[in-house]
């Protein structure tokens, strides 16, 4: 065996043992988060089958996988959360793997709320390639119809819409929602669709804190587009 091949087993079998290290580090932290709130741990599910709901948002293709699928319900949200991956098709032909931990909760409101984006700036933004590829058409918001926002809002976070409904998104978030953005949630970014709320994380290491903060965000969030969503 020559040495080139014995170096190429050598970092492959490195590469598997870090890959299954990780993922049993990554199940022990989310099923404890599910059992300290109750939630149903299903561990890794297909799917293509029709034993769950699929979690959805701009992550969701034929081609993802999912893993630490756990569901429940907290301060009486539908709520799910699943560490999710998948090889995206970059513009040059080349093929990327990221991952997302994903925290989607049902919102309350009949109200229609825009399909909308707060992506977080100074931070990758090739784990979002495949949504502003798919949804070309909406726009960053050029902020301040009504009222003045922090720029510690606006130097952490960018938020996309349909242009003709950006006036309607910014009545979803003035500026003293704004601020609570800015002090809880960057790195996360945020999607609203379809009665959704999606809370990512990407490549960040999971742990209980990163777990507690993007579930509190989360439910704050939902209660605040419930609310506000009847009053626009």
């Amino acid at each position: 065996m020559n040495l080139f091949f014995k170096g190429t087993v050598r970092k492959a079998a490195h590469k598997v043992f870090h890959n299954v290290i990780n993922s049993r580090y990554r199940r022990r932290v989310i099923s404890r988060f599910a059992d300290k709130l109750g939630l149903v741990y299903f561990g890794n599910v297909d799917q293509r089958s029709d034993d769950y709901e699929v979690i959805r948002g701009f992550t969701v293709s034929s081609s993802h996988q999912d893993n630490h699928y756990c569901v429940g319900s907290v301060d009486d949200y539908d709520i799910a959360v699943v560490d999710r991956n998948d090889a995206v098709w970059q513009a040059d032909g080349s093929v990327s793997i990221y991952h997302w931990l994903i925290v989607a909760i049902d919102l309350h409101t009949k109200q229609d709320i825009p399909h909308i984006f707060i992506s977080a700036r100074n931070h990758d933004i090739k784990p979002y390639s495949a949504f502003f590829a798919s949804n070309h058409t909406m726009r960053e918001i050029d902020l301040g119809t009504f009222e003045s926002y922090d720029r510690d809002f606006t130097s952490r976070f960018s938020i996309y819409s349909q242009p003709s409904e950006s006036i309607e998104v910014e009545r979803l978030f003035p500026a003293n929602s704004a601020r609570v953005l800015a002090a809880h949630f960057w790195p996360l970014s945020i999607e609203i669709k379809d009665g959704f709320l999606y809370i990512y994380s990407d490549d960040q290491k999971i742990t209980s804190n990163l777990l507690d903060t993007m579930l509190e965000s989360g439910l704050w969030l939902a209660n605040h587009l419930d609310v506000q969503s009847e009053l626009v």
